[in-house]
């Protein structure tokens, strides 16, 4: 666990120093810098997939108990691993915890799964991952589909962390398609969002195919693949090919990132 959080520290200072340079000629990194950042990626993408995975896995769980379909309070979710499960405490307005679901990361499995008598408090952690939720969610964000999926995760290893790092995820509107515009990387500390930055500068929506070999975007903001690029690929369970504006092409593959050849001069 704490070499995640080393490698979340790692990954936190290289996208928060490339956030608002989306505009400026993309500079070329050394290849140390550059493979961290690839690192980067992977590492946040991953974690991104894992904690998403066991939101919904919860959410299959709680639906089928009518306690949970019919009770309104419900306002959202937040998540935190630990030995080997991620909780998913399910929230009200306050926030105060309603359900919790313990997930297996092993085997993607509930454990557990407590529907609470009355809401209870949240612990310091979970309470700061609920009010970096809230400060994203109304970031001012453009949104690119009327319903989000969100993931927090802390940026440091502290018992309570003061920064955390939001992920806003479109939900598809439709089989076959992966909603990879309108993806967004919030970041907070305390009550503030310090930094906020979209993957891509349009409502992109990808379409599956069986018949390809995998999903292929260009993208422009960026010489080298992003969290982003990882996520959806394993949400879509199969390879994104990313052209960036150096003129390589990244193959994104099970969460790895590796590079391949040029694309030829027009």
């Amino acid at each position: 666990m704490m070499r995640l959080f080393l490698v979340l520290a790692l990954a936190l200072a290289c996208l928060a120093a490339r956030a608002d340079e989306a505009e400026q000629p993309l500079p070329t990194l050394p290849p140390d810098q550059e493979a961290a950042a690839v690192q980067s990626a992977e590492v946040m993408g991953k974690a991104v997939f894992q904690h998403e995975r066991a939101i919904a896995t919860a959410t299959d769980a709680v639906l089928k108990t009518p306690a949970f379909r019919n009770d309104t309070r419900v306002r959202g979710w937040i998540t935190e691993e630990h030995d080997g499960l991620i909780t998913v405490t399910f929230v009200d307005r306050r926030p105060a915890a309603l359900y919790r679901v313990a997930v297996s990361t092993e085997d993607d499995k509930v454990r557990e799964l407590t529907t609470l008598d009355q809401p209870s408090p949240l612990s310091p952690f979970e309470a700061g991952a609920a009010a970096a939720r809230e400060l994203a969610v109304g970031s001012g964000f453009q949104p690119c589909a009327e319903q989000y999926n969100t993931v927090v995760l802390p940026a440091d290893a502290s018992q309570v962390p003061h920064r955390w790092v939001v992920y806003l995820l479109p939900v598809a509107s439709g089989n076959q398609t992966v909603p990879l515009g309108g993806t967004y990387r919030v970041i907070t500390e305390g009550a503030s969002v310090i930094a906020q930055r979209a993957f891509t500068r349009s409502c992109l929506t990808l379409r599956q195919d069986r018949r390809a070999a995998g999903l292929y975007v260009t993208h422009v903001l960026d010489n080298i693949p992003t969290d982003a690029h990882v996520f959806w690929s394993l949400w879509a369970r199969e390879p994104m090919f990313v052209g960036t504006p150096d003129g390589r092409v990244w193959a994104v593959k099970q969460g790895k990132i590796t590079q391949g050849q040029r694309r030829a001069a027009s």
